[in-house]
Formats: C-alpha cells, sequence, structure tokens
C-alpha cells in the first residue's frame, strides 16, 4: 500500500442540520449540564453548611446592621436552595433546548446563501 492512498483526503462541503436531530442533542446535552449542576449547588450548600460559612456570615451581616438579621440563613435553608436548582434545571433544558434548535435553523438559513462549510477528512 502506497502512502498517497494511506492518506487520501476527501473533502465535503455541511449543507443542512436536521432541525430534530439537533433538537434532541440538544435536549440532552443541556439535560445533562442542568443534573451536573444541580449536583454541584446541592454540594457547596452542603459543604457552607457543614463549614459554618453562612452562619458566619449571617453573623457579620447582624453585626454591621445592628439587629438579629436571619435573613441568609433562611435564604440558604435547604427548601429554598433545592427551590432555586429544580427553577435552574427547568431554565437550563428549556433555553439549552432552544438555542441548539435554533442554531440548526440558523445554519441552514445561512448555509443556503452561502453554500455551507467545506469540509476535509484524511484517512490515517
Amino acid at each position: 500500500m502506497s502512502k498517497d492512498s494511506a492518506n487520501k483526503q476527501v473533502r465535503l462541503r455541511l449543507v443542512h442540520i436536521d432541525f430534530w436531530s439537533a433538537t434532541k442533542n440538544s435536549f440532552i446535552v443541556a439535560l445533562t449540564v442542568s443534573l451536573v449542576l444541580a449536583v454541584f449547588n446541592i454540594g457547596a450548600w452542603l459543604l457552607l453548611t457543614v463549614l459554618g460559612v453562612v452562619d458566619t456570615l449571617n453573623g457579620i451581616v447582624s453585626s454591621i446592621i445592628g439587629i438579629d438579621f436571619m435573613g441568609l440563613t433562611d435564604l440558604m435553608s435547604f427548601p429554598s436552595v433545592m427551590i432555586f436548582t429544580v427553577v435552574q434545571i427547568i431554565a437550563n433544558i428549556v433555553c439549552g433546548t432552544v438555542l441548539g434548535a435554533l442554531g440548526s435553523l440558523a445554519f441552514n438559513f445561512i448555509a443556503r446563501i452561502t453554500g455551507g462549510i467545506r469540509i476535509a477528512f484524511t484517512n490515517d
């Protein structure tokens, strides 16, 4: 086998991205990112609670304003953090899926005008 046939190069042009394929893929990516962020949110809350950072900050704010301020402790309670996490998951999934779908539509529109993207593949 000669070196020329082993390194044969094929040039293709990408002119269309399937809308439903892009939507499904962007949904899966958004879902994965959302689950990672949810685990991070819960882990950060657990770490800050165990280390006592929330109580320390609450004491600093109370000493600055001169009254017993429990707002930060209420804000950083587990139910509040879980509500924030669920809202973040829903928003991330919806926005990520919509952006992926709109990106495929935008690419298809632009590729119709410009002729697409030229891609070269080699056989190693």
